[in-house]
């Protein structure tokens, strides 16, 4: 890479290449640093400015100085920097459309691969690649399709080529192909059919990619009995893409619920939670299947029990059957199910009266949301001010300033009944905190208003 002019990159080991980041995430520009790097000025930098603003039409030098005319010159350098980066890389994409013609697999294969990192930075190779797909060599064929695949919706017009390999002879590739259809979603529903018939396929990664993709496509309603008979297939990936893809279809699958009922007992834990889901999007026409649910609340793993109480929310549930469903929730090891526990606790409004103590006892969580959830709720379920309104002073001063400000605005909620914390509310008025300032202001008030009506 040339060397920038008048800047000297300082740091250790670096490298800048082409790739991903740790979190998956392609850098601006294909740069990874592995360290973080220092950019000093060495020199005057005027004449490289005045070469920059050039090539943007102006063609006046610049012959200013000083700390700001520093900075200005370093936001030049750093457009001219990522401008040629970009270039770079569309002139790397070309090369590796190229190289996609070798005679040399490994070639080819290497170009794919690269082309999978890039994603839709790589986009002007979908025609290429689609071409791939009626290569005879299976595994140039299975990395076409799954580099298309990281293209999402960008993939449609690879779409017909996709469809055709749904037939194809190597069940990794069909597999793949179809996987690829419902990384492309509703712009690839046209391939519904092939899909459908993939449902049958020998390969279980077949049939699980293609309810996958029926689902992702907006097209698995029409097969939903093949779906549903696959919610009992021995291979676990295929109940899990099944539940996923009955889930889709909403309201219109309670067909479908004694069967996920029954998978919310699977010994697989992405197929309880993929069925949790499911019975969630289908809504309250799987009331049948709630004592199911809220036994799933006390599952071993945390990602069934947030979905089982997502769908039990979805389904809804008499407040009367709510109320302890939720408070026992309030007791789980999950910081964020407690919290929602709160939260839905708080949307039942004055039907939940009941449960202020368990609230009370929330707002000393050693979780801020969970305090800041149990502050709302309290104020939304109309809490008797007797016991809510002293828990709520004292919590008014509370380490946290989003729960300090929660504690106000239920104050402010409770109205005349909250006015012994009208002094206390008072004082935090001069927190340091604008969100607890204002908090205190609406919840000062609301109170008095409601003091003054007769």
């Amino acid at each position: 890479m040339p060397a920038l002019d008048g800047v000297s990159i300082e740091g250790k080991d670096e490298k800048v290449e082409s790739g991903l980041n740790r979190y998956g995430q392609r850098r601006l520009g294909s740069l990874r640093y592995d360290y973080q790097c220092a950019y000093t000025f060495e020199c005057d930098l005027a004449p490289r400015a005045a070469e920059i603003t050039a090539s943007f039409g102006r063609s006046e030098p610049i012959t200013k100085s000083g700390e700001l005319m520093n900075i200005f010159i370093a936001f030049l350098l750093c457009i001219n920097f990522v401008y040629s980066a970009f270039a770079q890389e569309r002139k790397d994409v070309q090369a590796l459309i190229q190289q996609l013609q070798d005679r040399d697999k490994q070639a080819r294969i290497a170009a794919i691969k690269e082309i999978k990192s890039l994603g839709v930075e790589a986009k002007a190779a979908i025609p290429a690649l689609a071409l791939l797909l009626k290569e005879s060599d299976d595994d140039l064929r299975e990395s076409a399709a799954e580099a298309l695949g990281k293209m999402g919706e960008e993939a449609k017009a690879a779409s017909p080529a996709l469809t055709e390999a749904l037939k194809d002879r190597n069940d990794r590739v069909r597999s793949t192909a179809a996987y690829t259809l419902g990384q492309i979603g509703v712009e690839a529903r046209l391939a519904a059919p092939a899909l459908g018939e993939l449902l049958k396929d020998q390969s279980a990664w077949a049939r699980g990619n293609a309810a996958f993709a029926l689902g992702k496509v907006g097209e698995a309603k029409p097969y939903l009995p093949s779906l549903i008979e696959l919610l009992k297939d021995q291979h676990e990936n295929v109940r899990r893409d099944a539940a996923e893809a009955v889930g889709r279809v909403g309201a219109d699958a309670r067909t479908a619920v004694p069967a996920l009922a029954l998978l919310l007992h699977d010994n697989n834990t992405q197929v309880r939670r993929y069925t949790a889901e499911a019975l969630g999007r289908i809504g309250p026409e799987a009331k049948p299947v709630i004592p199911e649910l809220v036994a799933s609340l006390r599952d071993k793993e945390f990602v069934v029990r947030t979905h089982s109480a997502y769908a039990l929310s979805k389904i809804g549930l008499e407040p009367k059957a709510a109320v302890p469903v939720w408070v026992e929730l309030l007791k789980d090891s999950s910081e964020h199910l407690r919290s929602y526990a709160a939260d839905a606790l708080g949307d039942l409004g004055p039907d939940a009266r009941v449960a202020a103590p368990a609230l009370i006892e929330a707002l000393k969580d050693q979780d801020r949301f969970v305090r800041v959830s149990a502050s709302k709720g309290l104020g939304k379920i109309r809490a008797e001010a007797g016991t809510a309104v002293p828990a709520l002073i004292e919590t008014l001063k509370d380490k946290e300033p989003l729960v300090r400000a929660s504690a106000a605005t239920a104050l402010g909620v409770l109205g005349a009944q909250a006015k012994a914390a009208l002094p206390a509310l008072t004082e935090l008025r001069k927190d340091q905190a604008t969100v607890v300032k204002l908090a205190a202001d609406g919840a000062v008030s609301k109170i008095s208003s409601s003091e003054t009506k007769p």
